[in-house]
């Protein structure tokens, strides 16, 4: 069975993808002053695309939209995923 194949028998496996919208530092004063209501400001620039992982890898970049009454990912761009040593020379 080549590499292909052995992907293909993983199709229907369910993994979990990560949207990461930004990062912020708190001290933990200003965590415990935390309301309801509160915003954070992240380091991530408004209408910027955001990393899209599966298992810490990153594998695409998307951006934010809304569905009906949900918040949405448009993907923008696919990463190049690493692929096995087998696979790139050529053997089983």
């Amino acid at each position: 069975m080549n590499p292909s194949e052995v992907l293909e028998s993983f199709a229907e496996l369910p993994f979990t993808v990560e949207a990461e919208l930004g990062r912020l530092s708190l001290t933990i004063g200003e965590i415990l002053a935390l309301e309801e209501g509160t915003i954070l400001r992240t380091d991530h620039p408004a209408g910027s695309p955001f990393p899209l992982s599966v298992g810490g890898a990153v594998i695409a970049s998307a951006g934010a939209v809304v569905v009906g009454d949900l918040l949405a990912m448009r993907v923008e761009s696919l990463h190049k995923i690493a692929r096995s040593s087998a696979e790139t020379n050529g053997t089983n």
